[in-house]
């Protein structure tokens, strides 16, 4: 209507907006935009809604949720994850390929229980159940980004009737000695050490191949660096989870370095440093860092080389040694047609029980049966947790359970030889006992 009245009639005449749009604005809300009603009544009503969340918090704008998923994450959640590179570049794939493709169109207040449980059930179709326990902890960790900016009233991950898929039954693998043996001898000999230190001390993969001749100070193994691998680039950085840890060197595995060494001679590396509390620093801005790496690749000149890419390791080194090993069978190949000409692709089948990680749990299993405790290996593995060491390696301890249950089965059911053996054991007698110590 006209601000003024018509001087003819007296009355406001109607606007070319009349009857289009809405009539009635809620304004002065703080943290929420100006929101517009057709009628007075529902206008009213989220008012008093939006005071009442207001005062407890609790206020979201509902148009805030609905910018899609993809958009979310590509410009707003992802550029402002604070996380080391090297997770964010092993989580990159599972959000890219496994979550966006799927819900990346839908809005995030759309997004619950129904689109949640479908968007599991394509997942599935692609990729195993442990990559997609992974993949829904990025997801959730994404919605309850999303709820905390007010963008949705909740995470429907939080729902406490949805849940992950179980995951398999499975136990720490490790290799009896004649298997690690082959595999060794089956490397090159330019790499046969990182299966000694990995057995020997316990080593993940990107710390065997960071390890350094100054890393060992007398008795001990002070795990200080790994090297990582960030977008096809690699770099030095702290072991896995930050934590700098001292580990068992055994007089054997010295004396394998130190004959390592004088074959191959020790080559300095300089790669970027990875700092877990800058994790967003820009790549050419990241420090350098010069470390005499004992394993290195090999130049086709037949110089020292530099620091060893996993993933190429893997293809060409470890692989291949298992074949000769026995533990795989050989591969197959297959012809792909590229873009242009046609190449050839191949295909190993393989156990993921049997990567580098197994000569890992072959360490732990041999302090185990060796009568170590757990809260060591812990402390040799850079375990911040003792439980989830036992829980991980408890079908490692030798003899687990089989001497309790004899003993108990000869308290239960003495036969009259031990009944004789057992102290305190008398007729009649009817205090307790204590039990036969430990031979």
């Amino acid at each position: 209507m006209t601000k003024r009245p018509d001087p003819a009639t007296g009355k406001k005449r109607r606007t070319e907006r009349w009857g289009k749009g809405k009539r009635y604005r809620v304004a002065g809300i703080v943290g929420v935009r100006d929101r517009s009603f057709a009628g007075l009544e529902d206008a009213k009503k989220w008012l008093r809604e939006a005071a009442t969340d207001s005062t407890r918090g609790n206020l979201y704008d509902p148009r805030n949720g609905e910018i899609t998923l993809r958009e979310y994450v590509e410009t707003i959640w992802w550029p402002s994850l604070r996380k080391p590179p090297n997770t964010k570049s092993s989580m990159r794939p599972r959000i890219w390929n496994h979550i966006l493709p799927h819900l990346g169109d839908q809005p995030l207040i759309r997004i619950g229980d129904e689109q949640i449980r479908w968007w599991v059930t394509q997942a599935e179709r692609a990729i195993d159940v442990g990559t997609v326990r992974t993949t829904w902890k990025h997801f959730s960790a994404i919605m309850q980004a999303a709820h905390k900016a007010k963008r949705i009233p909740e995470n429907p991950f939080r729902d406490a009737e949805l849940r992950p898929p179980a995951a398999p039954a499975s136990k720490a693998k490790a290799w009896p000695l004649h298997v690690v043996l082959a595999v060794r001898e089956a490397l090159a000999p330019r790499y046969r050490v990182l299966v000694d230190l990995a057995v020997g001390a316990g080593l993940r993969q990107g710390e065997a191949f960071g390890f350094s001749l100054d890393d060992i100070v007398g008795q001990e193994i002070h795990v200080v660096r790994q090297v990582l691998k960030i977008d096809g680039k690699l770099a030095f950085g702290p072991p896995k989870g930050n934590k700098v840890r001292v580990t068992a060197c055994p007089p054997g595995l010295a004396e394998r370095v130190r004959e390592h060494a004088e074959k191959f001679p020790t080559v300095e590396v300089t790669l970027p440093w990875v700092d877990p509390d800058r994790p967003n620093l820009a790549w050419e801005e990241r420090p350098m860092k010069t470390m005499r790496l004992l394993v290195t690749t090999a130049r086709v000149s037949g110089k020292g080389g530099g620091a060893v890419n996993r993933t190429t390791w893997d293809e060409k080194a470890w692989k291949p040694a298992l074949v000769r090993a026995g533990v795989i069978p050989e591969p197959r190949r297959e012809q792909v047609q590229g873009a242009k000409v046609m190449w050839t692709r191949v295909v190993w089948t393989m156990d993921r029980s049997d990567g580098f990680h197994v000569l890992r749990h072959t360490f732990a299993s041999v302090v185990l049966q060796a009568g170590e405790t757990v809260t060591t290996l812990a402390a040799w593995l850079g375990h911040s947790d003792p439980a989830f060491t036992l829980r991980t390696y408890v079908h490692f301890l030798p003899e687990a359970g089989r001497q309790a249950l004899s003993a108990l089965g000869r308290w239960i059911a003495p036969t009259p030889a031990a009944s004789e053996a057992l102290p305190g054991e008398g007729v009649g007698n009817g205090s307790p006992q204590p039990l036969p110590e430990a031979a």
